[in-house]
């Protein structure tokens, strides 16, 4: 949420804090902020929390809304820090802890990217790690059957045993030692 810190006038130093997501500000007894001054209209303007931040928008006053020393014709938002002037009152806007959404946002995108990179690079240092050592791992076709029949492969995926070859054929020649295939 947000406050408003009144900058001078009769309620010079005192911290406005919205109940809701809208303040109303003028002279009326109606207004969420009342503000008894010659320069202020009785329903003078309105800041409101929306989805794109915390605007303020000016209800036709006399004297108008004036942002940053610059009058606002339409609905203008607010940054930590923004002065806000209705008649003689000037008022200083500021987000609670002062949190910005920008600021969060970007620390959000950071870290999500940062957890991103760290999961590719670990998939890539296993798979590496797992090319090493089957590199340098010779499997026999029984080793191969032996793997196959605790963790057998869907029979229509390409380069599995067919049932058969999944029991290992005593009456097979052996194949010797250096003309093993490896995997």
């Amino acid at each position: 949420m947000y406050h408003l810190i009144i900058e001078n006038g009769t309620r010079e130093g005192e911290c406005i804090q919205p109940k809701g997501a809208e303040l109303s500000i003028g002279r009326d007894p109606g207004n969420t902020l009342r503000l008894v001054d010659d320069g202020i209209s009785g329903r003078h303007c309105v800041i409101r929390l929306t989805r794109r931040g915390v605007v303020v928008r000016d209800c036709k006053s006399t004297n108008g809304v004036y942002v940053n020393g610059k009058p606002i014709n339409e609905e203008t938002r607010l940054s930590s820090g923004s002065l806000v002037e209705v008649g003689m009152v000037a008022m200083r806007f500021e987000f609670l802890h002062n949190v910005d959404s920008h600021k969060l946002r970007t620390t959000l995108l950071f870290w999500m990217a940062a957890a991103m990179v760290t999961l590719t690079f670990s998939i890539q240092v296993a798979a590496i790690g797992l090319a090493f050592w089957t590199r340098h791992h010779r499997f026999t076709p029984a080793d191969t059957a032996a793997v196959l029949r605790w963790f057998p492969l869907p029979p229509d995926l390409p380069g599995a045993l067919p049932p058969a070859a999944v029991q290992p054929n005593p009456a097979a020649p052996v194949t010797p030692a250096s003309n093993q295939v490896r995997f």
